[in-house]
């Protein structure tokens, strides 16, 4: 973190795993080979750390902002407002563990203090600032539950029920796009998956509710009638 916890006595602010030369080590190898990059940022000066190698490693290549291999940062808990427009910049797609909201919100209001946790996950933010987002579980840290993810980005309760960063929901149509089309963007996949469109692969799932038009607070109750894969049904509800 660039500033320390909340109540602590020596100033503590976690460490880096990796040194600033072996993250930029990485990111030359991955853009010699134009081999996309998913790196894990917790933390605010961990992303910091990343963005500043790439944008280091991008300007000795004279490449600038041509960094065309979609590099994702996976949680971007902590990032912000500002480096929201240098990941922009560099197109840096930021993928966030937005379930940070219930799971352990009431424990990043006690560590961060309501300023810092209020906006972990920005999703907001990240919307009015024109990025492309993704959203995900991080299973088995928690079950692989999309609808339950949808629920979090759209009302942001923690488990003792407190509205943690009112600024930072989205809208369901928004939090859907996390995990179809925005998706589909971050892994190259965009022009045959992500959206029901002619000429796509059918991967679709059939729900028993409407996300978009039911009470937001009862999304994660929806149920998965079937899943269908290229056409074929995989799964139906008995």
């Amino acid at each position: 973190m660039s500033r320390p916890y909340e109540n602590s006595d020596d100033g503590y602010c976690g460490y880096p795993i990796y040194k600033d030369e072996e993250v930029e080590k990485f990111i030359d190898i991955s853009l010699k080979e134009k081999m996309q990059l998913l790196t894990h940022c917790n933390g605010d000066a961990a992303a910091d750390q990343l963005i500043d190698a790439f944008e280091k490693v991008l300007n000795l290549k004279e490449q600038s902002s041509e960094n065309n291999i979609r590099p994702v940062m996976i949680h971007a808990q902590t990032v912000r407002a500002d480096q929201i427009d240098d990941m922009k910049v560099i197109n840096m797609i930021p993928s966030y563990f937005v379930a940070h909201t219930y799971y352990w919100g009431d424990i990043h209001i006690k560590n961060l203090g309501e300023d810092r946790a209020f906006k972990i996950s920005p999703l907001k933010t990240t919307i009015e600032k024109g990025l492309i987002y993704t959203l995900h579980q991080d299973t088995p840290v928690i079950a692989p539950n999309m609808l339950e993810t949808v629920w979090c980005a759209v009302n942001r309760i923690t488990k003792k029920g407190i509205q943690i960063g009112e600024n930072e929901k989205i809208s369901p149509l928004d939090a859907l796009k996390g995990v179809t089309i925005n998706a589909a963007y971050q892994y190259f996949e965009e022009d045959k998956k992500g959206s029901i469109k002619e000429g796509k692969l059918a991967n679709l799932i059939i729900l028993d509710e409407n996300p978009l038009t039911i009470d937001p607070m009862k999304i994660k109750d929806i149920k998965v009638l079937q899943t269908i894969r290229e056409g074929e049904v995989l799964y139906s509800l008995k």
